[in-house]
């Protein structure tokens, strides 16, 4: 007679015992055997009873099933010695999961951040943290070996799309990020009493280089957005579209090239109060993404930045003749301000049209970081990014202007020309070759060699003198 195979489901019930009900589950030791396991509650084996327990059944089988003894949660819960008021009213036994306190905490969360954040929280948990067994553990019952539990899991997941393991970047916003975002605010509802999360190590991540254009690129980039035609609404008392340029686009491209290092939603936020075409700067006081306005990015991106001539000539070609201060400074072709997500179809355009290597949109931001870092030093493109002195140094070290290679040279100078007085000569190299001129930097001055039609509106493009 053969034996009947054990069964692997491990739940948890309800079963009567000498008239008293009690909570039964199967349990799988370390050693790897399964017993079963009780729990009484001191109440009477009625069907009211058994009703008023299921709540409380389903948590104990998910914790079963994910692993996890519930004989000590259970003591946060003891039924047989607390009155069952909490289970009339409906209280969730044990209080409540992370799966079950998501709906509320977002949308109280969702009205304060920006859009984008909103987006990344509901992409996360949607997508990585609610599948996990980790949601269906009460928030109380939760331990720090459950947080690295959820770590591995993810780490050791692959992309549904591409195959390939998940970044540490992006495992580290999902837990660093959201899942500790939901959790501060469970402490400060006095949910849990402490952060599972404090004890995490991370494996060592390497951010990505800077992945800055060229001046030829940049000025061929420039060429094609400047004539490039676009579908426009129909003028009116006329039918179908029109296809003409569109100088808005190009402005947006040459600001986010050459305007201080505006991310792509700083640039997008701008309107015309916020430009000062007369002193030669514009004030970042507000982003544009997901068709939405609210703060910049970062807390010290409220900034004052100084323009180029090129780029005030530039803005000033695009200034409505009836301006108003809350119109949008870059407007796509139905008139509102630019949405960078949707920009992104006709900067990949573009970069396919010239056979130039795809990079971002953000790209153009370490351009021009990578250009005057060199000439200005970190203080004045700090002051310009809004970028930490830290994070230049970190991640665009190699432009960084070093002092000790000034000094040599300084030293070099003074022994091969003795009639040179250098004692009060404070300038880097580079700061000798093309001295406060942004204008050299970016090769974008003077008018000898112009041709008649060139891609340039205000001017050609000569190359950089050399020294």
């Amino acid at each position: 007679m053969s034996r009947r195979p054990q069964s692997k489901y491990e739940s948890c019930s309800i079963e009567a015992r000498r008239g008293r009900l009690r909570l039964r589950w199967w349990w799988r030791a370390e050693d790897g055997r399964r017993s079963h396991r009780a729990h009484p509650t001191g109440l009477e084996a009625t069907q009211e009873n058994r009703q008023k327990l299921e709540p409380l059944r389903e948590v104990v089988g998910r914790l079963v099933r994910a692993g996890k003894n519930p004989k000590d949660a259970l003591k946060l819960y003891e039924i047989g010695s607390t009155p069952t008021d909490s289970v009339d009213r409906g209280a969730p036994p044990l209080g409540p999961t992370v799966r079950s306190y998501y709906p509320e905490w977002f949308a109280s969360q969702a009205p304060l951040v920006r859009p984008a954040l909103a987006r990344d929280y509901r992409r996360h948990f949607e997508g990585y943290v609610l599948p996990s067994p980790f949601s269906d553990i009460p928030l109380v019952a939760l331990t720090p070996k459950d947080a690295r539990g959820i770590q591995a899991e993810l780490l050791s997941r692959r992309n549904v799309r591409t195959g390939a393991p998940l970044s540490v970047k992006t495992v580290k916003n999902v837990i660093s990020g959201s899942l500790r975002a939901l959790w501060r605010q469970a402490k400060a509802d006095e949910l849990v009493t402490r952060d599972i999360f404090d004890s995490l190590t991370w494996p060592e991540w390497q951010p990505p280089d800077p992945d800055p254009w060229t001046a030829e690129e940049m000025r061929r980039i420039f060429g094609w957005f400047r004539p490039h035609r676009l579908g426009l609404p129909a003028a009116p008392r006329s039918k179908g579209f029109r296809r003409l340029p569109h100088p808005p686009f190009y402005a947006y491209v040459h600001t986010l090239f050459m305007g201080g290092g505006l991310r792509p939603s700083e640039a997008s936020g701008l309107r015309w109060k916020d430009v000062n075409l007369a002193q030669g700067v514009l004030y970042v006081r507000r982003s544009y993404h997901l068709r939405t306005y609210g703060p910049p990015k970062i807390r010290g991106a409220h900034r004052t930045v100084e323009l180029l001539p090129e780029t005030v000539r530039v803005l000033r070609d695009i200034q409505p003749l009836h301006v108003t201060p809350e119109m949008p400074v870059f407007t796509s072709t139905t008139g509102g301000p630019i949405e960078p997500k949707s920009f992104s179809e006709h900067w990949y355009r573009c970069l396919r049209a010239l056979g130039l290597r795809v990079r971002g949109l953000y790209t153009t931001k370490d351009t021009f970081v990578s250009l005057t870092l060199p000439v200005k030093g970190a203080v004045w493109v700090e002051a310009q990014t809004g970028v930490a002195y830290a994070t230049l140094k970190r991640h665009y070290a190699k432009w960084v202007p070093r002092r000790d290679v000034a000094e040599q040279r300084r030293l070099e100078r003074a022994f091969e020309s003795s009639d040179t007085a250098i004692s009060g000569h404070d300038l880097s190299p580079l700061d000798e070759v093309v001295g406060d001129n942004l204008s050299q930097v970016f090769d974008l001055e003077g008018d000898k060699g112009c041709e008649e039609g060139d891609l340039n509106p205000h001017g050609c493009y000569p190359t950089r003198p050399s020294t």
